[in-house]
């Protein structure tokens, strides 16, 4: 039986203090995304040090991508194909945190594979 599979892009910015940003929805029961692209800008570096960037599988979920918020720069990922798997019927999601003054803020824009259903 031949796997179906279509692509998908999508774009979320994780404002100053926002956490938990979907970039690409979950795309239903019987589906999982697999990331082949990303790039995640800084637009608005963290203060007071400590201040990170992260790609996380589902809202609060395993990170898998994180980079240094504290100053301005654009991190550009890219996995192989068939892509980097997350977990089944679960979203793409950036978030920012850990800054001990104020967070950063990032956008980012990332390519699935949107694969099974």
């Amino acid at each position: 039986m031949e796997q179906q599979y279509r692509t998908a892009t999508g774009t979320g910015e994780a404002l100053n203090g926002t956490v938990d940003v979907t970039i690409i929805a979950a795309a239903g029961a019987g589906t999982y995304l697999r990331v082949v692209d990303a790039t995640i800008a800084v637009t608005v570096a963290a203060a007071g040090g400590g201040g990170e960037v992260a790609l996380e599988d589902g809202a609060g979920g395993t990170r898998f991508f994180e980079a240094d918020a504290d100053a301005l720069g654009v991190y550009s990922i890219h996995f192989d194909p068939p892509g980097y798997p997350l977990s089944a019927n679960t979203l793409l999601n950036i978030t920012v945190d850990g800054a001990a003054t104020t967070q950063a803020t990032a956008r980012c824009t990332a390519i699935v594979i949107v694969a099974g259903g």
